[in-house]
């Protein structure tokens, strides 16, 4: 299940929005990601069964099921029910030292809540503004086990830095101080096709002369206009020295750009 919210879904007992729903692959429970008053940001698993699968489809609907979030200093939070205690419940709460991104170094560090979210394209990535940097792209992990993959793909962002293969690192997203993803300049442009295939490939050749593979050269993560042509995507990219490697991917490249079955 991947719930991720446009817009504002607030509770009127206290300016409570449901931000993210998603299930953990190691629990049987259900995480939220819940924005509580001026910006603060808390983590609720909740049991399974506690409630049905079709609650978790309607973030305003999930609000007015949740029991009043305690009060308190706390980030994470247990939702669970008991044969003493029928009712949906706190278990518990605590505050957490939630893990965050590194290495930091961008100079720049932007909080989630100047954000306005304005157009979610996947569960992780969302077209956003903000009120001195304008439209930008955030990338970001919205739960604990998802920081891992945004850390890996920050540190390739750092070896492009400077060499405009891929669109600009505007800065690090930061929640609470600590870092959960970065922000992108939004560029616009159309998928790669057969056409590109000689502006594609020099792209490649110039990732791979800073010995960075993509790893991933499908049409869709290319960006093309009259201007540019850059790599976006960079989740799955590694550093390598491995000559036979850049050559094999080069080959996938011209492999999927030709292929016009569709």
């Amino acid at each position: 299940m991947e719930v991720s919210v446009d817009g504002d879904t607030s509770d009127d007992r206290g300016e409570l929005c449901v931000l993210d729903i998603a299930d953990d692959p190691s629990t049987p429970a259900t995480h939220t990601r819940l924005s509580e008053n001026v910006g603060r940001i808390v983590y609720v698993s909740i049991d399974a069964g506690v409630y049905d699968e079709d609650d978790y489809c309607s973030p305003p609907g999930l609000l007015d099921l949740l029991p009043r979030l305690p009060s308190g200093d706390w980030n994470r939070g247990h939702i669970t029910r008991t044969e003493e205690r029928p009712e949906p419940h706190f278990a518990w709460t605590r505050s957490a030292d939630l893990p965050g991104i590194t290495p930091i170094w961008h100079s720049r560090q932007v909080e989630f809540s100047r954000l306005e979210i304005c157009n979610t394209l996947m569960p992780n990535v969302a077209e956003a503004s903000h009120p001195e940097l304008g439209d930008v792209i955030a990338k970001y992990a919205r739960f604990e086990w998802e920081v891992a993959s945004y850390q890996s793909e920050t540190e390739v962002y750092q070896w492009l830095h400077g060499h405009n293969m891929g669109p600009n690192f505007l800065g690090h997203l930061t929640e609470g101080g600590r870092v959960i993803g970065f922000l992108l300049q939004k560029l616009s442009g159309r998928r790669a096709c057969s056409q590109d295939l000689a502006r594609c490939e020099d792209v490649v050749r110039k990732l791979h002369s800073l010995d960075i593979l993509h790893s991933d050269v499908n049409r869709h993560n290319f960006l093309v206009n009259d201007e540019h042509v850059v790599l976006i995507d960079f989740e799955t990219s590694v550093g390598s020295q491995d000559d036979g490697e850049k050559t094999k991917e080069l080959q996938s490249l011209k492999k999927e750009l030709l292929d016009d079955s569709g």
